[in-house]
């Protein structure tokens, strides 16, 4: 009788493997889904930010030539103001050593 029974559950057996198997199945399935969903947000979210690193790399390139420009400009503006002073320094020195010949001159 023993053989008997243990024949009747593995004939039960298979139904309840094959319903685990599809759980199974359904539950893989289901996490795939959700997986490929996050994983294409993730690539367009990727695309998004690839785009502003570029944007904000291209401003910054800007940005760096129009600090070159202005430092060139600042650079001008130095010498020419380095002249002017040469220039004033020199004129005040001349003055300075007339009013000093001036000066010792006897009346």
């Amino acid at each position: 009788m023993m053989g008997l029974g243990n024949g009747r559950r593995s004939m039960k057996s298979p139904p309840l493997v094959l319903a685990a198997l599809v759980a199974c199945i359904i539950v893989l399935g289901f996490n795939y889904w959700i997986a490929s969903s996050r994983s294409v947000d993730l690539q367009t979210r990727i695309v998004e930010l690839e785009g502003r690193v570029r944007r904000a790399a291209a401003e910054r390139g800007a940005v760096e030539m129009k600090k070159n420009e202005f430092q060139g400009e600042l650079e001008k503006q130095r010498e020419q103001l380095d002249k002017i002073q040469s220039s004033h320094n020199f004129q005040m020195e001349s003055v300075n050593k007339l009013y000093q010949d001036e000066k010792a001159r006897p009346a």
